[in-house]
């Protein structure tokens, strides 16, 4: 008979990882080795993989916002990965840009592309992601500072990142 304490989802993978196997039968906690079942219930430390959540969570949002576009002038401009390898051939490109290069905003409008706005482009982007890199980094400090796996999984970091 072993005493059950629920610690979340990982602690069953971690019973699993181990060969072992746990199930409720009838009210009660049944295992594959008693024993050594409840030596990884009393160890298991739940933070860990709660900080590994809410980590890769914090990223899926870093990483959404990063693509999300960034802002010269009156237009916005795409910034996932392939537009950001375009706009710095053209930032390297400099005055050697196609005169009359027409590029399209996230809006469909077309512009005429200059060194100037590609440059532009480029700040913008340097400067939107070093922004949202600093809120993913205080909003990971602050989930990580939570004492508990309760906590942690609560955490909410919707506020606190750059427009």
């Amino acid at each position: 008979m072993i005493t059950y304490t629920e610690k979340g989802p990982g602690l069953h993978a971690a019973i699993a990882a181990a060969g072992h196997r746990i199930e409720q039968l009838d009210g009660n906690w049944v295992t594959s080795d008693d024993q050594a079942v409840q030596a990884i219930i009393d160890g298991f430390d739940p933070l860990p993989l709660a900080r590994e959540k809410k980590w890769r969570e914090i990223q899926a949002r870093r990483d959404a916002l990063a693509a999300g576009g960034v802002t010269v002038g009156a237009h916005k401009f795409h910034s996932d990965t392939d537009s950001r390898i375009k706009q710095l051939g053209l930032v390297m490109m400099g005055a050697g840009i196609p005169g009359g290069l027409q590029w399209k905003t996230m809006s469909g409008v077309f512009v005429t592309m200059r060194p100037t706005l590609a440059l532009q482009i480029f700040q913008a982007t340097v400067a939107s992601d070093a922004a949202i890199f600093a809120a993913a980094e205080a909003h990971k400090a602050a989930a990580f500072a939570l004492p508990t796996a309760t906590q942690i999984d609560a955490y909410d970091f919707s506020a606190g990142w750059p427009v």
